[in-house]
């Protein structure tokens, strides 16, 4: 007959797939706050991004000369991680077309990230 209670073997197996089962549940709550983080960068760099092109946009369509580039690294927010920057390239698709194209790098962790937007401002006025 058996004596009632649990063998050393069955308290070591229990206690390996518990502590197994206590790292597994940790990982996933590390990797899911570092989804997060890095979520959080990009759409801190994508508004950035966006708010500069609206800038741009609600300016005087001449004040837009092609073929410069405008470095707006200092307007980034101190979330992005250094080192960091930011351009918005101008160019001219076709006459009466403005065409500008905005780069934002920055570092999460040891990794190297890029947002690129594009946008196309055309010189219409209130009579065309």
């Amino acid at each position: 007959m058996r004596p009632n209670g649990f063998t050393l073997i069955e308290i070591v197996v229990a206690t390996a797939l518990a502590g197994i089962m206590v790292i597994s549940v940790a990982n996933l709550f590390i990797m899911t706050g570092d989804a997060q983080r890095q979520s959080q960068r990009l759409e801190t760099a994508t508004h950035a991004g966006e708010l500069k092109i609206e800038s741009l946009r609600n300016n005087h369509y001449n004040s837009l000369e092609p073929g410069t580039t405008i470095d707006f690294t200092d307007e980034l927010p101190p979330e992005l991680n250094e080192p960091r920057s930011a351009q918005v390239e101008i160019s001219e698709p076709e006459p009466g077309l403005r065409r500008l194209d905005l780069h934002i790098s920055y570092y999460d962790g040891t990794r190297k990230r890029r947002v690129d937007l594009s946008t196309v401002i055309g010189n219409v006025g209130i009579a065309q």
